[in-house]
């Protein structure tokens, strides 16, 4: 008797029993004397079957912190999105600076064109380099 529980939890052991084996290895064990590890880890699966689950409340704790962590989350996304509209209204600021700035030199360049073209005259009178040359002095005093 002995040998054949021991055979028999040997293959319980290893996965290889069928359930009819299963149920002949418990009417052994219950006949027999010694194997009080192999009889408490039986039996005991019976009580455990046998005994209704205690319903218990959920712990709170945790309740707790899945509501921190959703607030963290919520509080995350809303700092991201904040962040990228401030992104975009840093981008169209500096590009409205960048077109002022471009409108203003415009208008110095234009300003730049009139005041240069005022100063063609000059260009046509830069050849000559002594006065008598510019007001033809030379000439009058001949005529005199």
């Amino acid at each position: 008797m002995k040998e054949q529980i021991e055979s028999l939890l040997d293959k319980y052991y290893e996965g290889e029993t069928s359930l009819e084996e299963e149920d002949q290895l418990k009417d052994l064990l219950k006949c027999s004397a010694g194997f009080e590890e192999e009889k408490m880890f039986f039996f005991g699966l019976e009580e455990l079957r046998s005994e209704a689950p205690s319903k218990r409340p959920a712990p709170k704790e945790g309740r707790n912190l899945v509501n921190w962590q959703r607030s963290a989350a919520v509080l995350l996304a809303i700092l991201s999105i904040s962040w990228l509209f401030y992104r975009e209204y840093q981008e169209q600021k500096e590009e409205q600076a960048y077109l002022q700035v471009v409108e203003a030199l415009s208008i110095i360049q234009d300003n730049m064109k009139k005041g240069t073209s005022s100063l063609r005259v000059m260009d046509d009178m830069k050849h000559l380099n002594r006065t008598n040359e510019l007001f033809r002095i030379e000439k009058i005093k001949e005529e005199e």
